[in-house]
């Protein structure tokens, strides 16, 4: 495979970054109005409407990371055969489990600061309750609608979800080609209930797949070589994103706009980062621990620390400093891993023996 056939892993982190400060901004301002108000929190220089607004639309998140699997797991397998795609399906599932027990066994060490956050595993028996942890503890609650020690941790299930759905959808796309998207657009719009994520984001996880098996990254390239190209692609890509953007906040078109708004952020970000040479250093920083962010920011602003990450007041300054507490408690336990050397557990590499 050729290197320009894709983008830089710096893309990817740039990507991933970008998420995570979604992510966050979203869950600090739309899901916790309590908070906001309970402490007295400025929406200077916005109005609390655009804000708010702006929070909710930042659950584009979600499509973003399910874009980047879709992606990233179509430039791994699209060489091979269907038994190494299979191998390879269990190595991604195992790796994600490694991780997600990890900080789920890291999760459960701190409830020592809140002991009645483990309650509601046991509140049917001891046995039951056991049962519920480890269930949680595979990220696979949201599969059995058991109890999640963490309610943002639903997504861990569909993650899985489509490791396994991958294989399926690739081979679809090889036999089918683009009719493989058309048909995902129309089963996430009328054929699928909007409230299961398969719903929302099967036509986001194919369009993933299409942005690699059309060879769209090596067209752009080509056809970026010249200024001119640079500045037309940049400005197309950047437009659509805000146009698909303002189009989801004002209409909604969920399904579709999910997919769409992701394309064209990677799109933009891959233009700026790998053609235009421009090292967005912060967002890279950001992507690199992002999934360690992801399963541990809400043990600081909604578990343990709510009233340290709102004492800044602002909402600009709250997100800044959020920000800062979740990468270091990701870079201590990402050091911790290797510390301890966790990922060396013969467990985890099943998939390569």
């Amino acid at each position: 495979m050729k290197a320009n056939s894709h983008f830089s892993i710096h893309v990817t982190w740039a990507v991933k970054g970008a998420a995570v400060l979604l992510l966050l901004f979203h869950h600090l301002f739309f899901n916790s109005p309590g908070y906001v108000d309970r402490y007295e929190v400025s929406s200077v220089p916005l109005s609390w409407p655009v804000l708010n607004s702006l929070s909710y639309y930042a659950k584009i998140c979600v499509s973003v990371f399910v874009f980047m699997t879709g992606y990233g797991m179509a430039v791994r397998m699209k060489t091979l055969d269907t038994k190494q795609r299979q191998k390879y399906t269990l190595s991604r599932f195992l790796k994600l489990e490694s991780t997600i027990i990890f900080l789920y066994l890291f999760a459960i060490l701190t409830t020592v600061l809140k002991p009645s956050s483990l309650l509601q595993y046991f509140k049917e028996g001891r046995l039951k309750g056991i049962l519920l942890m480890v269930i949680d503890g595979l990220g696979l609650a949201n599969f059995f609608d058991t109890v999640r020690l963490i309610g943002s941790w639903w997504y861990l299930s569909f993650a899985i979800f489509l490791i396994f759905l991958m294989p399926v959808m690739l081979k679809l796309y090889e036999q089918f080609g683009f009719s493989t998207v058309v048909l995902a657009a129309m089963i996430s719009m009328f054929g699928i209930d909007e409230t299961y994520a398969v719903g929302l984001y099967l036509f986001t996880f194919t369009l993933g797949i299409f942005l690699e098996e059309s060879s769209m990254i090596p067209h752009i390239r080509t056809f970026c070589t010249t200024h001119s190209g640079l500045l037309k692609c940049l400005a197309v890509f950047l437009l659509m994103f805000i146009g698909c953007s303002l189009i989801r906040i004002r209409w909604g078109f969920y399904p579709w706009m999910n997919g769409l708004c992701a394309l064209f952020l990677v799109l933009t970000l891959f233009t700026i980062v790998d053609l235009c040479g421009l090292r967005l250093i912060p967002l890279e920083i950001l992507g690199k621990y992002s999934f360690p962010i992801y399963l541990t920011h809400s043990l600081i602003y909604d578990h343990y620390l709510t009233r340290i990450v709102y004492s800044p007041k602002n909402w600009i300054l709250i997100l800044a400093w959020m920000t800062v507490l979740c990468l270091g408690l990701a870079v201590a336990l990402e050091a911790l891993r290797k510390l301890i050397r966790w990922d060396r557990i013969r467990l985890w590499h099943l998939a390569d023996l």
